[in-house]
């Protein structure tokens, strides 16, 4: 395994533009494990491979021996489109793949929570087909733009609540989870009183009790404060299935997303992969305000 892993360490670390201190403290070992493991001078444990194929959202086989199964598809939309007073979504083709970081930027208005709302069944299209591979029911999470929390509940009641309808209920997996977001403080503190950033907090926690192979994320950090920001994503890097982010915060997401899409003008302008953004000396931000300009000429 050794030589195959530590040049896989390496290229993936790169790619996701870590350096051995900032992975180091995603993995809570010190940067010299780091530098052992590409060097080939030491070996990570069982627990430690495991994070490590979370973070860089691989499979442990590719991880370790740079093989890997075909990705499979998720989820298949094809010509979906949607009005309401005006058309918003004009035609939308896409495919979404297993284990995807995918960030959906577009202006504001430009129908990207309308396409989330058609994924997750909120809405439904005018015209048009979405072919699911995967059970909304059982595998698919939604953190939705808009707080859909029980005011009247205290913090621990609803995530016991939660646990409980999503059947991954147990004392110690709520005591655990609250604890791992910080919120243990608010545990009997009535939801209604939370702050606009503590409520994000749980409603991300909540969608995150059970494990999906989708999860739609519609600006997640908004109204959050820069620790729980930094939080968020360093949390989502343990996410093993897909993700796709609605986001207009552009501070940390050249690490995190594995592919690009732009929406303008009612359909998919853009559909790019990090990698490729990256070689032409890119940042996210930078590639979208010059594509969201030209496509809007």
């Amino acid at each position: 395994m050794q030589n195959v892993f530590k040049q896989q360490l390496i290229t993936l670390r790169r790619r996701k533009q870590l350096s051995q201190t900032a992975l180091a403290r995603k993995l809570y070992v010190s940067r010299q494990s780091i530098s052992k493991w590409e060097n080939g001078d030491a070996e990570p444990g069982i627990d430690k491979l495991v994070a490590l194929a979370e973070i860089f959202g691989v499979t442990l086989d590719f991880l370790i021996l740079d093989t890997e199964k075909p990705t499979d598809v998720i989820l298949k939309i094809r010509n979906l489109k949607k009005a309401f007073t005006t058309p918003v979504l004009r035609g939308i083709n896409l495919n979404l793949y297993g284990r995807e970081r995918i960030a959906l930027l577009g202006s504001n208005g430009a129908g990207k929570s309308t396409l989330a709302k058609i994924i997750y069944g909120k809405l439904k299209p005018d015209s048009g087909q979405i072919e699911s591979f995967i059970s909304n029911k059982d595998d698919l999470r939604v953190m939705p733009q808009e707080n859909i929390l029980i005011e009247d509940l205290k913090l621990a009641e609803h995530v016991q609540l939660t646990a409980r309808l999503n059947k991954v209920y147990s004392p110690a997996f709520v005591t655990q989870m609250i604890k791992k977001f910080k919120l243990d403080k608010q545990s009997a503190t009535s939801v209604s009183k939370l702050s606009g950033g503590q409520k994000r907090k749980l409603a991300l926690l909540l969608s995150l009790l059970k494990p999906s192979k989708l999860l739609i994320l519609d600006e997640p950090t908004v109204g959050m404060d820069l620790d729980a920001i930094d939080f968020f994503w360093n949390y989502l890097d343990h996410v093993s299935g897909s993700v796709l982010t609605i986001t207009h915060d552009f501070n940390q997401i050249d690490q995190y997303f594995s592919r690009v899409l732009l929406l303008k003008n009612g359909k998919i302008a853009q559909d790019v992969s990090i990698d490729k953004i990256h070689s032409h000396n890119q940042t996210i931000e930078q590639w979208y305000r010059h594509f969201n300009a030209t496509e809007a000429q």
